[in-house]
C-alpha cells in the first residue's frame, strides 16, 4: 500500500487537475482544490502543546454523482455493469471480503449496509499494534475518581453501576499516530490531544469507557464493546471552534490474556483501507442511490496490518496474523471468503521472499479462499512486481489506466480503450501479474480525507478483481454451488483479453470480463492445481515461476531452459497439450504430470534472439480432454538482448498516445556511470524516462524525469559512479495520455571514472578508453556526512539522533540490508521524528537498498532529528538481531566549489588506462558541522567527448573548519 504514495500519487494528481477542467464544463460538476495538510506543531524548540488551528472542510474532488455518471469507479471495464444489470442477485450478497490493510471506516456512507439491508463491515481487527493502549490496575483516588496517567477523572460512580472492580486505565495519545490530520483523531488542528481511558468487566463482558471531550470525567461518555460483539464505534468530538468536516471513527478490540485485558483501538487514519473497501463492495457511496463498488451485496472484514505513524508499513507477522483470522472468521460463520491486499514491497529476487512461502501454505491450507493482491507500483520496468505478488497461488493484479479517465485528457475523442498505467509492476522473474483492472478509482474515504476521493495505483486494481470474484462466487451460491480459488482463477484468467501491444509481462492474461467468467464456471470445466519452477539453466538464474535471462543467452548454446511442473491438490493424471506462442520458442507436443514433479523441457531458437529488445514467449498447458477450458498452466520465457554501451547509443522512433517502448543497456563493472537522455523531436510533447537497475529496481538516484515538467524538450538521467550497479539497466520511454511522441533516446558511458574520493581531499581519475582524453576535473563540496552501523535485536528499532545544520535544504537518508535478511521481511520502515515523538516524516524502505531525500523546509521543524530504522519479519517470531548500513547527509542549497592545489592541473590530457591524482585545497569554507559528520565532496570528471562521471564520497578533516 506504501507504494502508491509515491508515482501512483503524482497520476492521480495528474488526472484531478483534467477533472478540474473536465468537470467543471457542460456536466456543471463543483471541483473544489485539494487543501494541504501540514503538521500545525510550530518548530521551536521546547514547544509541546501548540495553539489549535482550524482545519478548513473540504469537500469531494468531484461531486459524487458526476463522478458516478462519468464512470470514474470504472465498473464498465470488467462487465460489471451489465452483468449486475443482467443478474442483480449476483452482487456478491453471500460473500465475505476481507481487507487486509490500513483499517477500514464503517461510518463512511456507502460503508455500512448491503443491498440487502445487512451490517456492511461485519468486523474490525488490529494486529499492528498503533492503537493498543498500555492499560494498568487503577486504585481508587476517592468514591467517584481514579488516576489515570496523572489526570484526575470523576465519574467512576457510574462505572460501578455498570461493573465491578478490578478497573484498569490507560491514555489514548495522538502523538504517536503521526502527522496532523492522521494523527488529529477528534478532528480539532493539533495532534497532541490525550483521553483517558478505562477499561471494566461487567456480566456480559469486556468494555471500555473514554473521556471523549477531555472534560475529566466518565459521566457523560458511552461504555463501548468489542467491535465483533454489537458493531459499536464512537468518535472524539472536536472543540468548539473546529470546522472540519468529521473526526475519525474509532472502533474497540478487547480481548484478555494472563495479566487482564488487552484493548486496541481500531481506525482507519490512512483512508487506504476505506478506500479499498469502497472499491471492492461500497453500496450508495456517499449516499448517492445506485452508486454501487463492484460487489455491493457482499459483507467487508477489515483487518488493519499496516501502521500509519510508521508510513503504512506492516509490523512482524501482522500479514500472517491477519489473513489466518480472517480465514477462521469465515470458516466459523460457513462464509466463502475473498483477501484483498493492497499491499507491496520491492523484490530482490522475485519469488525467493518469506511472505510468499507464507501465503503459498495459507493458499493450500485453504483452497476455498481467493488471495487477491496488488502487482505493485514500480513499474513500468520488467521484473518489478512486488512481495508477496509473487506468491505463486495468490492471484496478482495490474493496473489498468481506464478509458474513462483517458478520455478527461483527450476531450472529444470519443470512447477510448483501457490501456496499461504506467506504475503498474511488470513480471520477469515470476510469472506475474495474473490478470489487470482499472489502476484509478473514486471511492469513499473518510471525513477528514475529503478532497482525496480519486486514488491511483494497482491497490485500487486489486479490490476490483475482489469484488469480481464475490460476484462470480454469489453467483454460484444461487445454483447450490461453490468455486474454490483456482476455480476462480482460471475463470478470470482463462476468459481475459489482454490489451493490445501488451505482453503476459505487462498484463498477465489481461481484463476478465463478468459475464464470460460465470459462462466458464458454469460450464464446469476442471481446474487443477500446478506448481511450476523454472530450473537455472545457462544464463537463466531464476527460481521463480518464470525463465528470465535479463543478460541474454549466456552463448550461443544456451538453447535449453527446464521447468519443474508438480501437481499439487491431488488431482488425476491429465495429458496436457503444450502450446508456444513465439517463433523462437519450442516445446515438446504434451506433457502428463501425475503424483511425481514432470521435468518439460524448452527449446531456444537462439538465431532468433539476436535484436536487441525485450523477447517474450510463452507456452500454454491445454487439458487435451478439455481444449475449451483455457491454460491450466503456463511456462513463461524472457530474454533481454542488450545493447553494449562500447560507443555511444542513439536511438530515434515515435510512440502512440499512451505507448510505451524499452531499452536495455549492458553496463561493465568499472564504469564511471551512465547518463540516459530523452529528446523531443517536436515541441511540446510530454513523455517520462524511467530507469531501472539490473535487479528490475527503480534507479536510487532518481527513478523517473518528466518531460515538460522537469524541462520541455529534454530530460536526462545520470548515475553517479558510487550508485552504479554492473549489470543490464532498463530504461523505459512513457508517452503523455493526452498525446503521442516523436523521439530520440541517447544512453552513454563516460571515458573518464572517478574511482576515488578520499581525505585530503583528493581524488583518483581513470580514463576507461582506448585513447588519450583531455580531462577536466572540478570538485565542490555539497553538504555532509555521517556512517553508521545500524543493528539491534529482533524486531526493536535502532535510532539515531542527529543535529540538523541550520544551512541544510535536504536530508538524506541511505539504508543497505543484506538481500538475503530482505526476504524475511515484510516491510522496513524508516521514519524522522522530533525528539519529543512526533512524526515528520516516513517513507518506508521499498527494496534492501533504500535512499530517502527530504525537503528540510517542508517539515515546519528546525530542532534536532531522531531516525528510527524499524524491520517487520513475515513470521510471528522475528530474527534474533539485524544489522545494515546507515548513512546520513545533509546537502547545501549552493555547493561550495574546490580549488584545484596540486602540481597537475584540473584539465590535462590523460592516457588510455592512466589513473591520475588530483588534489583540492577546502579553502576558508564557514560551515557549521556536528559532531560525528565528515565533509561529503562531489568530483566530476568530464572529457572533451561524453557525460561528466560524478561520484561523491566523504572527506575527514585534519583540523575544523571555521565556523564547526
Amino acid at each position: 500500500m506504501k507504494t502508491d504514495l509515491t508515482i501512483a500519487r503524482r497520476f492521480a494528481l495528474a488526472v484531478g487537475a483534467c477533472l478540474v477542467a473536465a468537470c467543471a464544463g457542460g456536466a456543471g460538476g463543483r471541483v473544489t482544490p485539494q487543501a494541504t495538510d501540514r503538521d500545525s506543531r510550530p518548530g521551536q524548540r521546547g514547544v509541546t502543546e501548540p495553539e489549535a488551528t482550524i482545519v478548513s472542510t473540504r469537500d469531494p474532488s468531484v461531486e459524487p454523482r458526476i463522478a458516478m455518471l462519468r464512470g470514474l469507479l470504472p465498473l464498465a471495464s470488467l462487465g460489471v455493469d451489465t452483468f449486475l444489470l443482467r443478474h442483480p442477485l449476483f452482487d456478491g450478497r453471500g460473500v465475505l471480503i476481507g481487507i487486509l490493510d490500513s483499517g477500514v471506516d464503517p461510518g463512511v456512507p456507502g460503508l455500512t449496509s448491503t443491498t440487502t439491508g445487512q451490517p456492511k463491515v461485519l468486523d474490525l481487527r488490529d494486529f499492528s499494534g498503533e492503537g493498543r493502549i498500555e492499560l494498568v490496575p487503577l486504585d481508587r483516588h476517592s468514591a467517584d475518581t481514579v488516576i489515570i496517567g496523572g489526570r484526575a477523572v470523576v465519574g467512576v460512580s457510574r462505572i460501578a453501576r455498570l461493573a465491578s472492580r478490578p478497573y484498569y486505565g490507560g491514555t489514548l495519545r495522538e502523538l504517536p499516530l503521526g502527522k496532523v490530520p492522521e494523527s488529529d483523531l477528534n478532528g480539532n488542528g493539533t495532534g497532541f490531544d490525550e483521553f483517558s481511558v478505562l477499561v471494566a468487566r461487567s456480566s456480559s463482558g469486556w468494555f471500555a469507557v473514554t473521556d471523549t471531550d477531555r472534560d475529566g470525567s466518565f459521566e457523560d461518555e458511552r461504555p463501548i464493546r468489542d467491535y465483533g460483539e454489537g458493531r459499536e464505534t464512537f468518535s472524539l468530538p472536536p472543540s468548539a471552534m473546529s470546522r472540519r468536516q468529521g473526526p475519525t471513527t474509532i472502533a474497540v478490540n478487547l480481548t484478555e490474556d494472563e495479566n487482564g485485558p488487552v484493548l486496541d483501538f481500531v481506525f482507519d487514519n490512512s483512508s487506504h483501507g476505506t478506500h479499498v473497501a469502497g472499491v471492492a463492495a461500497g453500496h450508495n457511496l456517499f449516499g448517492v442511490e445506485g452508486f454501487n463498488g463492484v460487489a455491493p451485496g457482499a459483507q467487508i472484514l477489515g483487518v488493519k496490518i499496516s501502521n500509519n505513524a510508521r508510513g503504512g508499513m506492516s509490523v512482524t507477522g501482522s500479514m500472517l496474523r491477519g489473513m489466518n483470522y480472517a480465514a477462521d472468521y469465515a470458516q466459523r460463520r460457513n462464509l466463502p471468503l475473498v483477501l484483498n491486499l493492497s499491499f507491496g514491497v520491492g523484490n530482490e529476487l522475485e519469488g525467493a521472499a518469506g511472505i510468499d512461502s507464507l501465503v503459498n501454505e495459507f493458499a493450500l491450507k485453504h483452497p476455498n479462499v481467493l488471495f487477491v493482491i496488488s502487482a505493485g507500483n514500480d513499474g513500468p520496468g520488467v521484473s518489478t512486481v512486488g512481495f508477496p505478488g509473487t506468491a505463486h497461488y495468490a492471484l496478482s493484479v495490474c493496473g489498468l489506466f481506464p478509458g474513462t479517465y483517458a478520455s478527461l485528457f483527450r476531450v472529444g475523442s470519443g470512447p477510448l480503450p483501457d490501456d496499461m498505467a504506467g506504475f503498474s509492476a511488470r513480471g520477469g522473474e515470476a510469472a506475474k501479474p495474473d490478470v489487470c483492472a482499472p489502476g484509478y478509482a473514486f471511492s469513499v474515504v473518510p471525513q477528514w480525507k475529503s478532497g482525496e476521493e480519486i486514488q491511483a495505483g494497482t491497490s485500487f486494481a486489486a479490490p476490483q478483481i475482489s469484488g469480481l470474484a464475490a460476484l462470480l462466487q454469489s453467483a454460484l451460491m444461487e445454483r447450490g454451488r461453490r468455486a474454490r480459488a483456482i476455480d476462480l482463477t482460471r475463470a478470470l484468467s482463462n476468459t481475459a483479453t489482454r490489451p493490445e501491444g501488451t505482453t503476459v509481462l505487462d498484463a498477465g492474461a489481461g481484463i476478465p470480463n463478468a459475464a464470460a467468467a460465470y459462462r466458464w464456471l458454469m460450464a464446469s470445466h476442471q481446474a487443477g492445481v500446478y506448481s511450476v519452477r523454472a530450473l537455472p539453466s545457462g544464463g537463466n538464474t531464476s527460481t521463480g515461476s518464470a525463465a528470465y535471462r535479463r543478460s541474454g543467452l549466456a552463448s550461443s548454446a544456451d538453447t535449453l531452459q527446464r521447468f519443474e511442473v508438480t501437481s499439487v491438490a491431488g488431482q488425476p493424471a491429465a495429458r496436457l497439450l503444450l502450446r508456444p506462442d513465439a517463433d523462437w520458442l519450442h516445446a515438446p507436443p504434451v506433457v502428463e504430470p501425475a503424483g511425481e514433479p514432470a521435468v518439460i523441457t524448452l527449446r531456444y531458437d537462439a538465431g532468433r534472439l539476436v535484436e536487441p529488445g525485450l523477447h517474450v514467449g510463452t507456452v500454454s498447458a491445454v487439458s487435451a480432454t478439455d481444449t475449451m477450458a483455457g491454460a491450466s498452466f503456463e511456462l513463461v520465457n524472457t530474454v533481454v538482448v542488450p545493447y553494449d554501451l562500447d560507443r555511444a547509443f542513439v536511438g530515434e522512433s515515435s510512440l502512440r498516445v499512451g505507448g510505451t517502448d524499452r531499452y536495455f543497456f549492458r553496463v561493465p563493472d568499472g564504469a564511471g556511470g551512465l547518463e540516459v537522455t530523452l529528446s523531443s523531436r517536436a515541441p511540446v510533447q510530454g513523455a517520462e524516462l524511467h530507469l531501472f537497475e539490473p535487479s528490475g529496481q527503480p534507479h536510487r538516484g532518481r527513478r523517473s524525469r518528466i518531460m515538460g515538467v522537469d524541462d520541455p524538450r529534454s530530460v536526462s538521467m545520470l548515475v553517479r559512479a558510487e550508485d552504479l550497479v554492473p549489470g543490464v539497466y532498463e530504461a523505459v520511454v512513457l508517452a503523455s495520455p493526452a498525446e503521442g511522441i516523436s523521439y530520440t533516446l541517447e544512453a552513454e558511458l563516460p571515458p573518464l571514472d572517478v574511482i576515488q574520493v578520499d581525505d585530503g581531499p583528493i581524488t583518483l581519475v581513470r580514463n576507461r578508453s582506448d585513447t588519450p582524453v583531455r580531462a577536466d576535473v572540478t570538485a565542490r563540496t555539497v553538504g555532509i556526512v555521517a556512517t553508521r552501523r545500524a543493528a539491534a535485536s529482533g524486531s526493536q528499532a535502532y535510532t539515531l539522533r542527529v543535529e540538523q545544520p541550520g544551512w541544510a535544504n535536504e536530508l538524506e537518508v541511505d539504508v543497505a540490508l543484506p538481500s538475503e535478511y530482505w526476504n524475511r521481511l515484510t516491510d522496513f520502515g524508516v521514519t524522522v521524528f522530533d525528539t519529543l515523538g512526533s512524526k515528520l516524516t516516513d517513507s518506508p524502505q521499498n527494496y534492501a537498498f533504500g535512499r530517502q531525500v527530504i525537503a528540510l523546509d517542508s517539515l515546519s521543524y528546525d530542532g534536532d532529528l531522531v531516525i528510527e530504522l524499524l524491520p517487520a519479519y513475515a513470521h510471528l517470531e522475528p530474527e534474533t538481531s539485524w544489522e545494515g548500513g546507515l548513512r546520513v547527509s545533509f546537502t547545501l542549497p549552493d555547493h561550495l566549489e574546490l580549488v584545484n592545489t596540486d602540481s597537475v592541473a584540473p584539465v590535462r590530457e590523460i592516457a588510455p588506462g592512466e589513473v591520475v591524482m588530483f588534489r583540492f585545497s577546502l579553502g576558508t569554507q564557514e560551515l557549521s558541522i556536528p559532531i560525528g559528520f565528515d565533509l561529503l565532496v562531489e568530483v566530476g570528471a568530464r572529457g572533451s567527448e561524453g557525460p561528466l562521471s560524478v561520484r561523491r564520497g566523504s572527506v575527514r578533516l585534519a583540523a575544523p573548519l571555521p565556523g564547526s
